[in-house]
Formats: C-alpha cells, sequence, structure tokens
C-alpha cells in the first residue's frame, strides 16, 4: 500500500541527519512506504527506528512496513513559532497511535483543529524541494 504524497513548495524546517542504519527508512519513505524496525527477539516495534531493542536489548532488528494507519490521540496548534519553523506557522502537530502499536509525534495536515480527537489518520509523505518528511492526514 502507497501512502499518499503532498507537495510542499517549502525547505524542510529541519532536515533530518540520515545515518546508514536510518536509509532504509528515508529511501521507503521517499517511495510511499512507512518502515520501522522491530526486534527478532521479542517482536517490540520501534519508532523512530533503532539499531538496538529498548526492551530485551537486542541488536537484531528487522525492517518491516507499517499500514500508516491510526488514530489521532492528542494534538495542538503553534501558532508562534521561531527558527527554522517560523515559515509554516501556524502549524498542527500531535500524536497519533498507529494501527500496529506505535506512537509518534508527527505534524498534522491541514489544521489539528479539523479532526477531533479519536479520529482516523493515514501517514501522508511531504514532498519538499530538498527531501521528505511525513505528517498525518484525515483518512480517506
Amino acid at each position: 500500500m502507497s501512502l499518499p504524497f503532498v507537495d510542499c513548495t517549502l525547505p524542510r524546517p529541519l532536515a533530518p541527519q540520515a545515518s546508514t542504519f536510518s536509509l532504509p527508512f528515508w529511501r521507503e519513505l521517499a517511495e510511499g512506504r512507512l518502515t520501522s524496525t522491530r526486534c527478532r527477539a521479542c517482536s517490540e516495534w520501534s519508532f523512530p527506528p533503532r539499531p538496538i531493542c529498548t526492551r530485551c536489548g537486542s541488536a537484531a532488528p528487522q525492517w518491516q512496513s507499517l499500514s500508516g494507519h491510526g488514530r489521532l490521540y492528542s494534538c495542538t496548534r503553534v501558532h508562534a513559532a521561531g527558527g527554522a519553523f517560523a515559515a509554516f506557522a501556524p502549524y498542527s502537530v500531535g500524536i497519533v497511535d498507529l494501527d500496529e502499536g506505535l506512537r509518534l509525534l508527527t505534524r498534522i495536515m491541514p489544521d489539528a483543529s479539523a479532526l477531533p480527537l479519536d479520529s482516523r489518520v493515514q501517514i501522508a509523505v511531504l514532498r519538499h524541494p530538498d527531501g521528505v518528511l511525513f505528517a498525518a492526514v484525515a483518512a480517506t
């Protein structure tokens, strides 16, 4: 399943520092797929992807696909943003509980006030001129 794409005109406010370990995540995201790591020893998911399991300490992660669907757990609207985020204000951020049990912090688009808590959302790929990020949008 491919995630929806949202084209953005501004560069990313803070470009992530991709490491050798995280490159698979960014490559898959650019192709429209959300992935993360899951421990081979205890099956614990991690997000962001991690090379070492935070539950059992195993250094045996495996990359797996996520559905990208979940529910909006919490959100807020940022009106006074500084630095690299000033050009994006006002913007919404929130916590999304993915169907796989992961909880992640992400931008909510277009505006969190349009989505009541517990709304179904899906992750979308934000295509900025300098690379990709992700955000939650209303599920269709």
